[in-house]
């Protein structure tokens, strides 16, 4: 049975929360930065590759930038309060959301249709005041950072690129070895409450949703649709996942807003040369740190892969004479980036041997005489019985081709032709 990432993330020592920081507001320890900073990576290597451009924005605003956008409106009860820094009147809110920033950054200028599609990504941080019985671990948190993206693109190019973010979500499902329990279209319905809830435009709403269907259907992906889980701005396509004790979460999302270049008055010219106004995408195909980690520390129940586990590597001396050759190897190692350690403490080799599983590290050499002597490692890999030798020039191609392909087998096979 999978465990709670609550329990995996302090006996990895992946998280921390303190009362004197705040409920909500996690300290990610120096293992589970390493686990932040590979997500990072990843994603900025595929949003290279998908045309998409780094930015980056304050974590907050003048209280006013979020009444424009409508999160104060519509989103308030999920804000921290304003700030009133005394000056002139002067008032500034945490943002909730990264989106009135981006939107922003495609405002510093004059845009042309030529220009479309513009794809801005972020991992941005935001916060949002959750209920004090609803903050529970990574998967609800105050404090969030988010793997944030906006595309800026006319009705012409929704499907095209909604369909590109689709191919993106699922090359990252791929590479992590996870699959969605199901996709959900949220729609904005006709519950009494939707006026209050939603933006007002019964027929953008009705275009903008049908755009999404469309997406979907074309597909083939299997999806249900729930009415009242839209986004004040747009409705949007929630990928689902199940978490410990059966509990099911939205961890990721792609949104089609149509409010918000009318909200903050965003235009481009247009082959016409009159001004048109974009639409805009949100997606976040790993949605947030916190809650993503979360995820895959059950998925994998915190035995990381190679390329994503904080060790990588852990080399073992079977006694303190062989130690200088174990540092030699780490050394080699960690100028190759490869997150090596090595213990040489006085512990005898099986009791390390069982720190290391009890750590959940992908990979051990071992090395003794015969090691140093021949410049090889007794390579154990986690889930296999016994250790393989073989070259260190072996060992270290291997080892930085299972990184570099971010293979999920372990063995992938590391020490297998």
């Amino acid at each position: 049975m999978t465990r709670d990432h609550k329990e995996l993330g302090k006996e990895l020592e992946i998280f921390a929360f303190d009362d004197e920081i705040g409920r909500g507001l996690p300290l990610w320890l120096p293992n589970g930065t390493v686990v932040r900073d590979e997500l990072e990576k990843l994603m900025r290597e595929l949003e290279f590759e998908a045309g998409f451009q780094r930015i980056a924005t304050p974590h907050l605003a003048k209280r006013e930038l979020y009444v424009r956008s409508g999160h104060l409106p519509y989103f308030e009860e999920h804000m921290f309060p304003a700030m009133d820094v005394g000056e002139n009147g002067l008032r500034f809110c945490l943002r909730p959301m990264n989106c009135p920033h981006h939107h922003k950054v495609f405002a510093v200028k004059k845009r042309s249709y030529r220009e479309l599609p513009l794809r801005l990504a972020e991992y941005g941080q935001a916060y949002r005041y959750e209920d004090s019985g609803a903050v529970s671990g990574l998967l609800r948190v105050r404090g969030m950072c988010m793997n944030d993206a906006h595309i800026y693109c006319t009705r012409e190019q929704i499907v095209g690129e909604c369909e590109a973010v689709l191919a993106m979500h699922r090359r990252v499902y791929d590479i992590l070895g996870i699959e969605p329990c199901r996709l959900r279209l949220s729609i904005r319905g006709s519950a009494p409450d939707a006026a209050a809830k939603y933006a007002d435009d019964l027929e953008a709403w009705r275009e903008a949703e049908g755009l999404l269907r469309h997406v979907l259907v074309q597909s083939g992906l299997p999806f249900e649709e729930a009415e009242g889980e839209a986004a004040f701005y747009g409705p949007k396509i929630d990928f689902q996942f199940r978490f410990a004790g059966g509990r099911e979460e939205t961890a990721s999302t792609l949104q089609l807003d149509f409010g918000s270049p009318r909200r903050l008055d965003l235009e481009y010219v247009g082959p016409d040369g009159a001004m048109h106004r974009p639409f805009i995408i949100h997606r976040a195909p790993l949605g947030t740190h916190e809650r993503f980690v979360a995820l895959l520390l059950e998925h994998y129940d915190g035995a990381f892969p190679t390329w994503l586990a904080p060790c990588q590597l852990r080399v073992l001396p079977v006694s303190w004479r062989f130690a200088d050759y174990g540092r030699k190897i780490v050394s080699r190692l960690r100028k190759r980036q490869v997150r090596a350690e090595l213990d040489d403490s006085g512990e005898s080799l099986s009791k390390r041997i069982g720190q290391a599983a009890r750590e959940k590290v992908p990979n051990l050499a071992i090395v003794g005489a015969r090691e140093e002597q021949a410049e090889t490692v007794a390579l154990r890999v986690r889930g296999e019985a016994e250790p393989i030798v073989m070259s260190l020039d072996l060992f270290e191609n291997r080892l930085l081709s299972a990184i570099a392909e971010r293979r999920l087998d372990e063995s992938s096979r590391l020490g297998n032709d």
